[in-house]
């Protein structure tokens, strides 16, 4: 599988507000404090993470699920991940946008574009880039990550040592002059 390396520079102040359709809430959720806790024993991933952020894996304190809820159930997800070791083409104060998840009957409202812009303007600062990393066949997420400003800049792959996808990082082995 060829993963495409998409990026677009974090100095964006104009980035419009985020609002979600009626009746949707947001909810944000960090690997710290007492909600951070609760959630653990009900989410292995969150429970993962949990143990990255307090073994010192990400370079910041910034991981942060945006979550978009109807009630109690969650409609979409979206991940913003500061550098470790999986990204190592991230500069430093860097971001990547990841882990996009829509619930199915929530698909095609443009809830993924909002959590984008979303995350840009809660974490846009100048000199820093977020990222956005798929697979290069996925041509729904390409056209979101484009509409939302981002462009091409690599592509590459995804390496899993000993066979095993968590261990592994992307890698950038081809790289794009800018537009």
């Amino acid at each position: 599988m060829t993963i495409a390396f998409l990026a677009r520079d974090g100095d964006d102040s104009r980035a419009p507000e985020s609002n979600v359709p009626e009746g949707l809430v947001w909810r944000v959720w960090r690997p710290g404090g007492k909600l951070a806790l609760q959630a653990l024993a009900f989410d292995p991933l969150r429970w993962a993470v949990t143990m990255q952020h307090k073994l010192g894996l990400f370079e910041d304190e910034r991981y942060t699920e945006l979550g978009i809820w109807s009630a109690a159930t969650l409609v979409h997800r979206l991940i913003v991940t500061p550098r470790w070791h999986r990204f190592p083409f991230m500069a430093a104060g860097d971001l990547q946008i990841g882990g996009l998840w829509t619930h199915p009957t929530w698909r095609r409202r443009g809830l993924a574009r909002v959590a984008i812009e979303r995350a840009h303007r809660l974490f846009a600062i100048p000199g820093q880039r977020f990222w956005y990393v798929t697979d290069s066949a996925n041509a729904a997420s390409l056209a979101l990550a484009r509409g939302a400003g981002y462009r091409l800049v690599g592509e590459g792959r995804r390496t899993k040592p000993v066979g095993i996808a968590l261990l592994g990082r992307f890698e950038i082995e081809r790289e794009f002059a800018p537009a």
